[in-house]
């Protein structure tokens, strides 16, 4: 008992300094020497702890057997969710419009300015301007639609309408003024201090505002999914056009700690956060706290919730640090007072007496122990 009582006056000091440290004492008073990797005496035994981490770096070849690795470049690194967008975060969406060359042929858009040319019949000659509805009126003729054709499919189109009352009419088609829904969207998005571009908070509904396309859904979508998303949307109606999403600013979604704790409360997750960070941000454990009984449960995007028991005493025991559990938005971090034993306690003394006024949800949890250490429950 005598390391975790060091424990816990180190964890309420809050330092993540003292929490490493408590690793290595830990492991020093349980274990033996014959037992520790390299037992550094003298110069030269520093080179045997080199080559032994070596040995154990994580290599791309080692990588591919766990989960907890990912290779990027041909290098192991630890892997990291994608982050999705939550409702807060401020988006910035820059717009690029694309000039060069197509080989497609230019198609006729709403608003675009048309000059309809007779050669042989220049009294019929006029400039139209394509309507909302994607038609425009020409002498004798009247309405033709006009919008998606190419310059020379109207051409031949008005060509076989005007052959009924002219002879070899010969029409053809110059656009005065086209790529009008590009002139009205640099129009929309150009300011001053940041050309074209627009900034956007996240609603809470989780969704986003953007000129023409309207109104986007964002939220649980990562950046790329969402530019893409985006882009597409904007393809339908706008060619030429291409949006990149920057995060700005993030909204820092949130876990909390509850009970025999220092500091009990909710806390932001800026970072990677595991189950040892957080008890750290809570600046450690209570005197009374029972480190073989802390309980995290989970339920943010799980058809029901789920409860874990996990052994934090074994595990600083035996540096286990594949233990250190990753926490999850809205994750719920509960250190008991006693031994929680089963699914009733947890609803006895966690929920009625404990947290359910805090965070209720409902209580039909999958039950999973995690006494990581494998030292049977033993918290000495």
């Amino acid at each position: 008992m005598g390391s975790f009582n060091v424990f816990q006056r180190m964890m309420a000091g809050g330092a993540i300094i003292a929490l490493t440290l408590v690793l290595i004492l830990t492991a020093c008073s349980h274990a033996p020497t014959d037992k520790f990797d390299v037992y550094v005496k003298q110069s030269e035994d520093v080179e045997k702890f080199d080559t032994v981490e070596t040995t154990l770096t994580v290599t791309p070849e080692k990588a591919a057997l766990h989960k907890q690795y990912q290779i990027v470049q041909n290098v192991a690194v630890p892997y990291v969710p994608e982050y999705r967008i939550g409702p807060g975060d401020i988006i910035e969406i820059v717009y690029y419009i694309k000039y060069q060359r197509t080989e497609e042929d230019y198609r006729l858009e709403v608003q675009d300015k048309i000059s309809i040319n007779f050669p042989y019949h220049p009294q019929y000659s006029t400039t139209v301007l394509i309507r909302t509805d994607g038609k425009i009126t020409v002498p004798i003729v009247g309405e033709v639609s006009a919008e998606s054709l190419t310059p020379e499919e109207l051409a031949e189109l008005l060509n076989k309408k005007y052959s009924e009352f002219l002879q070899n009419p010969s029409i053809t088609i110059a656009l005065e003024a086209f790529n009008m829904k590009i002139e009205e969207m640099k129009k929309a998005i150009t300011t001053a201090p940041r050309g074209q571009s627009k900034i956007a908070p996240v609603a809470p509904d989780g969704r986003i505002s953007f000129p023409i396309i309207g109104s986007v859904h964002a939220e649980g979508l990562t950046l790329l999914q969402f530019e893409k998303l985006i882009n597409d949307k904007y393809a339908r109606v706008v060619r030429n056009l291409n949006a990149n999403i920057i995060l700005l600013e993030i909204h820092h979604q949130r876990f909390y700690i509850l009970g025999e704790v220092e500091k009990p409360g909710m806390y932001e997750m800026t970072s990677r956060t595991t189950l040892l960070d957080a008890l750290a941000m809570a600046e450690g454990l209570t005197n009374k706290a029972s480190v073989k009984d802390i309980v995290l449960f989970r339920n943010d995007g799980l058809e029901r919730p789920i409860a874990s028991k996990v052994n934090v005493g074994a595990m600083l025991k035996k540096g286990y640090t594949f233990a250190n559990i990753q926490l999850k938005p809205a994750d719920i971090i509960y250190v008991s007072k006693t031994t929680l034993d089963t699914i009733d306690d947890i609803i006895e003394k966690v929920f009625t007496k404990g947290v359910w006024s805090v965070m209720p949800f409902n209580t039909n949890f999958s039950w999973g122990e995690k006494d990581l250490g494998g030292d049977g429950g033993n918290n000495d």
